[in-house]
């Protein structure tokens, strides 16, 4: 099993420099990914539910930083040299597909293939109405339509498309992304309609913040729709993301509205027993938000402290197809 790093692209701790400092000391380290996630702007007053706390409130304030994510990856490929780079997760309906898929493929043109997406169509309608963006009540049907038009681009010598959101003659868009069958997209969710995309149109599933008894049920589920689809699982990714919090002392757990009861915190041979009941699953890539930290010292030993003692570990582990 992998490990990954979700790193802080919104807040006050999100500076460049500090965001570079954690990608190259995690690219040092040899962390599998880094993974940003994806919001354009915070409208001041939000209705929509957000659907990872309990209370429904996104924490994100609106005078707070968050840096646009395909920008940021380009800034991330320049800034390390070997780590997987991806979104947890883009939210697909929010660009143009024509000009989104450029953009990474010439990320990935310039990373030498280390690009991945993980997807998603969006929970805040808010943020659709600003944007100009396809309507919000449509957002699984563009989102598929999306990843049709993405591959068909980054895959396709002279690419020409008709669908009911995207339309265009042949034309040329390269650089053409440098994996041979196209950037890897991971679709992001723990919703059965997610789930199902996933297995449909996806390289693997980015759940988020499950508890293993949590994902086993879901895993249940998707395995299920495999067997429907007659879909081979053999290389489907699952990257789950978790919060970790770890200290050179004693660590006591924090539970925020920003990492739910799933972060991580202790010792590490205690860490290292749940990371085993996740790749008893099937989880291929723990990939840990750093939220559960309290300011930038801690981040620093906790990002130091996996690389150390967690990913040696989690190398060795392996579970279900």
């Amino acid at each position: 099993m992998h490990i990954g790093l979700k790193l802080p692209t919104s807040g006050p701790l999100a500076t460049p420099p500090f965001i570079a400092e954690l990608a190259q000391t995690a690219d040092r380290l040899g962390f599998h990914s880094l993974q940003v996630s994806d919001h354009v702007v915070i409208p001041a007053q939000i209705s929509s539910p957000y659907p990872y706390n309990a209370s429904g409130r996104m924490t994100t304030a609106p005078d707070a930083a968050y840096y646009e994510p395909i920008g940021l990856l380009g800034f991330l490929a320049g800034c390390t040299q070997r780590a997987r780079l991806g979104t947890s997760v883009l939210v697909l309906p929010y660009r143009h597909p024509v000009l989104a898929a450029k953009q990474l493929a010439s990320i990935d043109s310039m990373s030498g293939g280390r690009l991945f997406l993980g997807i998603g169509t969006g929970w805040m309608e808010e943020e659709f109405k600003i944007l100009g963006s396809p309507p919000y009540r449509e957002r699984g049907a563009i989102t598929d339509e999306y990843v049709e038009v993405f591959r068909t681009i980054c895959r396709e010598p002279l690419p020409s498309f008709q669908g009911r959101f995207t339309s265009f003659p042949p034309l040329g868009a390269y650089p053409k992304p440098a994996q041979p069958a196209g950037i890897p997209i991971l679709v992001g969710g723990n919703t059965r309609p997610a789930i199902r995309r996933a297995v449909r149109l996806g390289n693997g599933w980015q759940p988020l913040r499950l508890s293993p008894s949590e994902l086993e049920e879901c895993l249940a589920y998707l395995r299920a729709q495999a067997g429907e689809a007659g879909r081979d699982l053999r290389d489907f990714e699952i990257s789950m993301g978790l919060g970790l919090r770890m200290t050179g002392g004693v660590t006591e757990r924090r539970s925020s509205e920003a990492n739910r009861d799933t972060s991580l915190a202790g010792r590490a041979e205690d860490l290292t027993r749940t990371l085993q009941a996740y790749a008893a699953l099937g989880v291929t890539e723990i990939a840990f938000d750093l939220r559960s930290c309290a300011n930038e010292d801690e981040m620093r030993q906790t990002v130091e402290l996996c690389g150390q003692q967690l990913l040696p570990a989690a190398a060795g582990m392996t579970g279900a197809a």
